[in-house]
Parts: C-alpha cells; sequence; structure tokens
C-alpha cells in the first residue's frame, strides 16, 4: 500500500474517532435483546432448528451453489423456494438474493433502464439510496411520509416522464408506516409505478406475515415489492416479488444477481422451512402486537423525547454521538441490549436509542428498560423531563 493511501486511511479512521462515531466488530450484544430483528423469535426457534439440522444431515442438499445462477447455480431447490414463495405471496413471480441490500440495490439499480425518475422517500434504506444512484436516472427525494409534498413532486415532473415511486412498509429509523393506501391513489393518478420495501414488515404485517402491501390488498397495484429472510424469518437473504416479465428482466440486468455467485441450495431449503412455520405463528405476531401496545401505554407516561411509532421499532431522541453512546452503555450495564444509532446512518443531531421489540419480550422485561432510562437521561442528557403528555414527537 502506498503511503499517501495509508495516511488517508488513518486521517478518516481519526476523524470518525474524534466525533465519536468510529464503529469496530464486537460480538453480538448480550442481554435482553432489544436489538436484533428477529421480531417473531425465528432465528431461536428449535423448530426452525431442527429442521435445519435435518437438511444439513442430507447427502441430497447441495451446501454450496457452485456459481452464479446463470452459470452452474440455478438449482431446483432454489426455484423450488421461488415458486413457493410466488404462491405465498400472489406474486406473478419471484426472484431471490443473497441478500436484502442486493435485492434492492439490484432491483432498483436495473430501473434506470426501465424509467426516467425515481420519487423517493427522504428515509429510504441505505440499500435503496445506492441502487437509485447506480440507476443513472434522475432522483426526486420527497419529505417522509408527506403525501401532499409527494404528490406536488409527481405533480412537476415533465409530461411523460416514466415514474416509479419508492418506499418502505415500516421504516427502520423511526419505526412508522408508510400510507401505502394514500401512496396508491396518487400512483394512479399520475400514473406512476410503485416499489415497497417490506424488510420490516414481512412476516409480521398482513395475513400470514405476508406484509403491509398485501394487508392493504395492493398486490395488483405495485410494480415490485422486496423482502428479507434476515429480520422476522430469522435467517438471511432476499427476493424481489414482481411479474413474470420483470423477473425475467433482472435476471439480465440486476447486476447484483447477475454477478453474484448463486444462493446456497442449503440456504433455500432452510428459507422454505421457515416459510413452513410461519403462517402457524398467529400467536408470537399477537404476542408482538401486545409487547407494542404495552410499549406505547409506558411511552404515554414517560418524561422522555420518543418517537411517535405503533410498531416493533421504537426510538428514544438522544441528541450526540457520545450522548446517545453513553445511554446504550448504562443499559447494557443493565444487561439490556438496546443500542445507539448515529450519523451517518441517521443525520448528526437525530441520533437516537432504537428498541426493536419482539415476541420474546415479557411486560418485566420492558418495565426494566424502561426505569433504566428513566436512570440514565437524567444525568447524561442534562436537561430537566419533558412533560408528560404522551405525544413527545
Amino acid at each position: 500500500m502506498s503511503a499517501a493511501a495509508l495516511r488517508a486511511i488513518r486521517e478518516a479512521l481519526r476523524e470518525r474517532e474524534m466525533a465519536g462515531l468510529r464503529r469496530s466488530l464486537e460480538p453480538a450484544p448480550n442481554g435482553v435483546d432489544f436489538c436484533s430483528n428477529d421480531y417473531l423469535g425465528l432465528a431461536r426457534d428449535r423448530r426452525l432448528r431442527r429442521r435445519i439440522a435435518a437438511l444439513a444431515a442430507d447427502g441430497d442438499v447441495p451446501q454450496g451453489a457452485t456459481g452464479s445462477r446463470l452459470i452452474s447455480g440455478n438449482h431446483a431447490g432454489i426455484a423450488k423456494l421461488e415458486a413457493r414463495l410466488a404462491e405465498f405471496y400472489s406474486s406473478g413471480a419471484v426472484l431471490v438474493f443473497s441478500s436484502g441490500f442486493a435485492a434492492n440495490l439490484g432491483l432498483l439499480a436495473s430501473l434506470g433502464g426501465v424509467v426516467s425518475t425515481l420519487v423517493c422517500d427522504r428515509l429510504l434504506h441505505a440499500s435503496a439510496i445506492d441502487g437509485g444512484r447506480l440507476s443513472g436516472v434522475k432522483r426526486v427525494i420527497f419529505a417522509h411520509n408527506d403525501m401532499r409534498d409527494l404528490g406536488a413532486r409527481l405533480g412537476a415532473l415533465e409530461t411523460g416522464a416514466s415514474t416509479a415511486i419508492v418506499v418502505e412498509t415500516v421504516y427502520s429509523m423511526d419505526g412508522d408506516f408508510a400510507p401505502l393506501d394514500e401512496i396508491a391513489v396518487l400512483a394512479k393518478r399520475h400514473d406512476a409505478a410503485v416499489v415497497v420495501d417490506e424488510a420490516h414488515a414481512n412476516g409480521v404485517l398482513g395475513p400470514a406475515g405476508r406484509g403491509g402491501v398485501a394487508a392493504a390488498g395492493l398486490q395488483e397495484q405495485v410494480l415490485a415489492r422486496v423482502v428479507t429472510f434476515g429480520k422476522a424469518l430469522g435467517l438471511q437473504g432476499g427476493a424481489v416479488l414482481c411479474s413474470k416479465d420483470l423477473r425475467d428482466y433482472l435476471v439480465n440486468f440486476a447486476r447484483s444477481f447477475v454477478f453474484s455467485t448463486g444462493v446456497s441450495p442449503l440456504w433455500a431449503a432452510s428459507v422454505q422451512a421457515a416459510y413452513e412455520l410461519l403462517p402457524q405463528m398467529n400467536a408470537e405476531r399477537e404476542q408482538l402486537r401486545g409487547n407494542v401496545s404495552y410499549f406505547r401505554e409506558r411511552v404515554a407516561e414517560s418524561p422522555w423525547p420518543w418517537l411517535p411509532s405503533e410498531s416493533w421499532i421504537q426510538c428514544l431522541r438522544v441528541p450526540g454521538a457520545r450522548r446517545a453512546t453513553r445511554v446504550a452503555g448504562l443499559l447494557r450495564s443493565r444487561g439490556l441490549a438496546a443500542l445507539p444509532i448515529r450519523a451517518p446512518t441517521i443525520p448528526a443531531g437525530e441520533e437516537r436509542i432504537r428498541v426493536c421489540l419482539h415476541a420474546h419480550n415479557t411486560k418485566a422485561e420492558i418495565d426494566l428498560l424502561f426505569a433504566a432510562v428513566d436512570e440514565a437521561m437524567p444525568d447524561i442528557i442534562g436537561v430537566p423531563p419533558l412533560p408528560t403528555n404522551g405525544n413527545h414527537s
């Protein structure tokens, strides 16, 4: 490595360190889980573990793809998974990717050959932002969940512009829901396609966990849905749910699919095993909804600035990267794994503690979290509590 390059690397790391933003890889946090995306507990589910162990012991299931899907990696088990997912989601076709990031990246980057404009919510996932940038087409950003702004942005586009609106069902940094019904109305009015990232809704929302689009009955009105298997499904990977024509297009133009080693057939069988369990998990989904309701009851009694959210993602505002890190550290010392979210993931000044709720969390654990927050905030934030009014937005 050249001396100049090494100096640049070290300087970039030093700047992150000085700002209190340097990241490092640490062991997965111990304690009460308020940080993972394992919303239904499938990652720890013994039924799924036994099924995967049996699959691994089956000598007929290949361990690796051995090449890209277009060369040697298009195994029968992968096609079987895609057919099962198409049926489950009432989708014309499905294409699986090695990760949700790769699915978003490949879909949105390749849409540059289909549309002239991507109209994107300001709080999209990083993968969607990167995919939009790689598309090479005009990107228009509208204010988060602001339908008046979205309508105005669509109305200001040139006549005849081909457009896709890109949104998420549940936003990962605020925990709020996209108004999919209103978005569908605006899309129809302006002849725009709709792409929905269902990462944090898949497995939880809708009938049998089919997501927010299915819950709203909008399957026929969206161009594509992106689902991930690394959150409520407890595994890893992702897929694009779309028409057969769009699937064929992605097979030809989605670079994160074309030039990537195919997914493991053993992995595909494991994902299918998770989907066999998913329809049976209504009790877990109900328990998760109960935990969200109880959490919001506690928020209404709390003097601290919690963001308004009715989902399983709850956030406490703690402006300042070092402050947020200190609050998270005190929670960790109390056996609670809730992590700070800092720049550049979110803008500086919007730092927060993100609390992810799960079906396996208990009311006692939630009470312990609120007690620890009450202990940490006065000393670290150094401001008097806000009035208790149940609305700290």
